[in-house]
């Protein structure tokens, strides 16, 4: 149970994980717009105040076509990894922290002469840290820094950008923003830090929460559900139960088995007894009355398709035990049935089944 509960902490992270997926790419895609708007913005705002350096033909060139180009490509392969790889959420996640830097890097070239743009890098940085990944997050930096060093440095895309190494003014406006763009790559890792310590000490208290639950609701001899267990699920019946097929089983002869053998030996016949009950009706719930009595809850399948797996149970139970090692009796499950209908309490089918179980135990006497 504690296995399952985990599997589906992790399934229900994995949704998390999907829905920022699509939050991610939409932000991508949403920047990318961002960034053609603005340019054609920027370019009626120039032309009205006669302030364009460049013609009409080279602005839209080279501040709307390539980075409008360069940004589609971007998000062409963004979309396409995720097609391609759809149940592959870490390499989506990488592909589209990278695509979003490369996004950042287009705007800050064609305005490099704006310094305060670096800040737009911090933006792929923050987002890469939702996933919890160090690595990715790393790697995000890492790309971060090389497209922020060739930015600056290496590409000149607007001519009147003054070269960084050429003044020294430049040069430490530059080293400083490297200095805060590594901080926040530090703070990133810090807060992935804090939240996974954070999501350990939630889910081991649920863990914890789960495991004393479970010692509460099971049989410790069988680890079949017990009476509590049965007592809670038929306390929630509804009219979306109804048709949900109720059997009693009652071992016959089991006083026998612990008078000839002893206890130990009647204990692990209830042990075999859960385990054959398990592997015959492991889709339904099954539950340790009490004693030598049990209840399965057959949901989904017919009364006729109930009896024939009683009948199964009743045929195997009886080879569990050799009849001679407890004077020539058979030690197996005589078992009843009932119906939930429409009209009937919880008790009365547990009464039902249990009325027909002692029946056919007569009949077999």
């Amino acid at each position: 149970m504690v296995n399952s509960y985990i599997r589906t902490i992790e399934f229900e992270y994995e949704k998390v994980s999907r829905h920022w997926l699509k939050i991610h790419t939409i932000i991508s895609v949403g920047l990318a717009v961002a960034s053609f708007l603005l340019e054609v913005i920027l370019y009626f705002i120039l032309k009205r105040m006669d302030l364009m350096e460049a013609s009409g033909p080279v602005y839209v060139l080279r501040y709307l076509l390539i980075p409008t180009g360069l940004n589609l490509l971007i998000l062409l392969l963004i979309f396409l990894f995720r097609k391609l790889y759809p149940k592959r959420l870490t390499l989506q996640s990488y592909v589209i922290s990278i695509g979003l830097v490369g996004i950042c890097f287009v705007l800050f070239t064609i305005h490099s002469i704006f310094p305060s743009l670096y800040f737009l890098f911090a933006i792929p940085l923050m987002f890469s840290c939702l996933y919890g990944d160090y690595v990715l997050t790393s790697v995000t930096a890492i790309c971060v820094f090389i497209a922020r060093i060739v930015g600056d440095v290496v590409i000149e895309w607007d001519s009147a950008k003054s070269a960084v190494l050429d003044e020294s003014y430049n040069s430490v406006n530059f080293a400083i923003s490297l200095l805060i763009l590594a901080g926040f790559y530090i703070s990133c890792l810090t807060l992935i830090y804090f939240e996974q310590e954070k999501n350990h000490a939630a889910v081991k208290k649920e863990v914890e929460r789960v495991q004393f639950r479970q010692g509460m609701i099971l049989d410790h001899l069988t680890a079949l559900y017990n009476r509590s267990a049965l007592d809670e699920v038929l306390e929630h019946l509804s009219e979306d139960d109804i048709g949900l097929v109720c059997a009693m089983l009652d071992i016959d002869h089991f006083k026998e088995v612990n008078d000839a053998l002893g206890h130990a030996a009647g204990d692990d016949y209830l042990k075999k007894f859960a385990d054959l009950l398990r592997n015959t009706c492991d889709q339904h719930l099954i539950f340790r009355y009490g004693g030598d009595e049990f209840c399965i809850l057959f949901n989904g399948i017919t009364l006729e398709e109930a009896t024939t797996l009683c009948r199964r149970i009743y045929r195997d139970s009886s080879r569990i035990l050799d009849s001679k090692s407890i004077g020539g009796r058979v030690a197996a499950a005589s078992y009843g049935l009932s119906v939930f209908e429409k009209d009937i309490s919880p008790d009365d089918l547990i009464r039902r089944a249990d009325r027909e179980m002692y029946a056919m135990k007569k009949r077999l006497r």
